[in-house]
Formats: C-alpha cells, structure tokens, sequence
C-alpha cells in the first residue's frame, strides 16, 4: 500500500476534521450504519434466509447486495 506523504496526510485530516464539524447528523448516522453492520453481519442473514428455502436471487434483493455476494457467503460454511 502506497503511504501518503506527512503534508498529504496534514492535509486530508484537516479536511476530514472541518467535514465532521459541519455534518455531525451524516457522521452519527455513518457510525450507527457501520456498528449495525459489524453487530449483525450478511452472512449470518444470507446462510439464515438460505435456510427458510429462499434461493440466491431473492436473497439478494432482499438484502440489497449482489448474487455474487450471495453464492460467496454461502461458499463459505
């Protein structure tokens, strides 16, 4: 991984900083969507509704994620 430099590094924490400042409602309804995802994960939705019989495709729309992304969680028992 390419790392930035000490001025580009400065530079991007600035910007981020004065970001959260100015959107703090967009910062909190990120951190509850990203500690939602990591609390209950897709996987454990995918294998669950794989379960009650629902076939990839309707997983997958159900979930909003791809079919590809399907097949691989259920690849992975």
């Amino acid at each position: 991984m390419i790392e930035l430099s000490d001025k580009a590094r400065e530079a991007r924490n600035a910007y981020q900083r004065a970001w959260r400042r100015k959107n703090p409602e967009l910062l909190k309804q990120y951190n509850i969507d990203y500690w939602e995802r990591k609390a209950d994960p897709v996987g454990s939705k995918v294998r669950e509704l794989s379960k009650r019989g629902l076939s990839q495709r309707q997983i997958s729309e159900q979930l909003s994620i791809s079919l590809g992304s399907v097949n691989a969680y259920l690849n992975k028992e």
